[in-house]
């Protein structure tokens, strides 16, 4: 793994530890839930990209304070009885950072003798066994090592892939449901971009992503493929995840100095993925994957916008093969205010990758996307090429995405481009 690939590593542990902290900050005393209905206690799943650990919990303030530090929700994992005589003891690990969930009082004290804090009851089993909660154990994990569901199909999945079925932990009275849907016309965000995201490549790495930039700050959100991933984060191991990618300055210097990544969830290749980057006015970021948002970050965007998707290829001779269709981008709060938006077409094609429109856009004059006949909305756009960037730089190591805007690019022979193809879809006020 090369020093700038390890640095974004780091940046990104670091942002799971102050994920991980913040649940013990939000742990009251008294985990008692309270129930939602005469039937029941909805039990809320969130997920730790960084990590690789599961949450559980009845409070909805505790699920959004989460959210905010970048968990991704995941829905409603079942339906807990509101009592029972059977609770279910609530664990907390506080050097590793995670939690452990039982109902065996003798596992409880034994985890409070090896230092774990309890945290109270989290939760009732159903006494009459009606749904269970399968446990599984990951023998290679350091955190996140338990996942329980009601879903038997995950839990043979997880059994395949080398956990340990260690058989039910306890019971609900009803199942779960996901999170639900939000398009990108019910989000709720002032600025978004989204597309149908398809990303193939060859070589050590490969990215396609749609780019929001404004006010000196970037933040794109796509696929990214990196051969060395799974050695930092083993529930990658297919080496390729849905990015982000955080640029708040120093956006043309390598490191990870006022840049955040996160590595939010794995992510296919070769496939069609509907993918979206969404800014609200409280500076929140959201990302979305088939209208399922998996994870959100603050930045510092300002308008006004600039929207693009880019491609990009992590060393000399790797190549990209991605397209990224059905662009839309809105800008505004409602549909008769989505700002100023032009097509403007404008190719950026360093180091042998090409960005090319393929399709272009629809335009409706008093729509909710109005371009003033720019056909902005709808475009296909494909992402192709070899990088060519040969040598090495002042590190005596050969080039990389990170360090390739100190290098000459052979066709402009000037200096500060990115080893991508980017093309600007609009410009939004």
């Amino acid at each position: 793994m090369s020093s700038s690939a390890m640095q974004r590593v780091k940046a990104a542990c670091a942002a799971a530890c102050a994920a991980l902290s913040a649940i013990a900050m939000l742990a009251a005393p008294n985990m008692t839930p309270k129930a939602e209905a005469a039937s029941g206690v909805n039990m809320y799943r969130l997920y730790n990209p960084n990590s690789g650990e599961h949450f559980y919990t009845s409070n909805s303030g505790e699920r959004e304070a989460l959210r905010e530090a970048g968990w991704n929700y995941e829905g409603i994992g079942w339906v807990a009885p509101a009592s029972s005589s059977q609770p279910v003891y609530r664990m907390y690990n506080p050097v590793a950072g995670d939690h452990h969930y039982t109902m065996n009082s003798n596992e409880r004290t034994s985890l409070v003798r090896a230092g774990w804090r309890y945290e109270g009851i989290g939760w009732y089993s159903d006494p009459s066994h009606k749904i269970p909660l399968y446990r599984q154990y990951n023998p290679h994990a350091k955190t996140g090592t338990h996942n329980y569901t009601t879903n038997a199909n995950e839990r043979t999945q997880l059994v395949r892939a080398g956990w340990r079925d260690e058989g039910i932990g306890w019971y609900g009275i009803g199942g779960g449901s996901p999170a639900p849907a939000e398009t990108q016309a019910n989000d709720g965000a002032y600025a978004s971009i989204e597309g149908v995201m398809n990303l193939r490549g060859s070589g050590s790495g490969y990215h396609a992503k749609l780019v929001l930039s404004g006010g000196g700050s970037t933040v794109s959100f796509g696929i990214q493929y990196e051969k060395d991933i799974h050695y930092a984060y083993p529930q990658f191991s297919s080496n390729t995840v849905y990015l982000v990618e955080n640029v708040m300055s120093h956006a043309t210097q390598a490191g990870t100095t006022g840049k955040q990544y996160l590595y939010l969830k794995s992510a296919p290749l070769g496939q069609n993925v509907k993918v979206r980057l969404s800014w609200y006015t409280n500076n929140t970021v959201k990302f979305f994957v088939n209208d399922q948002e998996i994870g959100r970050t603050k930045s510092t965007l300002s308008a006004p916008f600039i929207f693009a998707v880019e491609g990009s290829a992590a060393h000399n001779g790797d190549t990209i093969n991605a397209t990224v269709k059905n662009v839309k981008v809105k800008a505004g709060n409602n549909a008769k205010s989505y700002g100023t938006i032009t097509g403007w077409n404008d190719r950026n094609d360093y180091f042998g990758l090409n960005g090319t429109v393929t399709k272009q856009g629809t335009v409706s004059s008093d729509g909710a996307y109005n371009t003033h006949g720019a056909p902005s909305l709808g475009v296909d756009i494909s992402l192709t090429g070899r990088a060519n960037i040969p040598g090495n730089g002042p590190d005596g190591k050969p080039w990389t995405w990170d360090t390739s805007f100190s290098a000459v690019e052979p066709n402009t022979h000037t200096t500060g481009h990115p080893l991508s193809a980017v093309v600007n879809i609009a410009q939004a006020r």
